[in-house]
């Protein structure tokens, strides 16, 4: 349950910040899966800022096939940041509590 004094807010925000990146590797995730228009501005937006989060996992795999290449490096990118703020959540509102 969420207290209302205020005191898990700083861990919560460092996993709001994490989920946002997930998000926005998962998007570029599907829309390479779904061979969006490379063109178009919102696709290479989310390209430009997915490759700039996932610059230490870019290339860790390198299957042949350019789209499991992408899957493996970026989904294993959102595991990372899920748990690191997942951990980093706890102990904020630990130290906090």
């Amino acid at each position: 349950m969420y207290r209302t004094d205020g005191k898990r807010a700083a861990g919560d925000l460092v996993f709001l910040a994490a989920v946002i990146i997930a998000i926005i590797l998962a998007l570029h995730i599907v829309f390479v899966l779904l061979d969006a228009n490379g063109g178009n501005d919102i696709v290479r937006t989310d390209a430009d800022w997915a490759g700039w989060l996932a610059t230490w996992f870019k290339d860790l795999f390198t299957p042949d096939n350019p789209k499991l290449n992408v899957f493996l490096n970026y989904g294993l990118a959102i595991l990372v940041y899920l748990a690191v703020g997942g951990v980093l959540r706890r102990v904020l509102n630990d130290a906090l509590a």
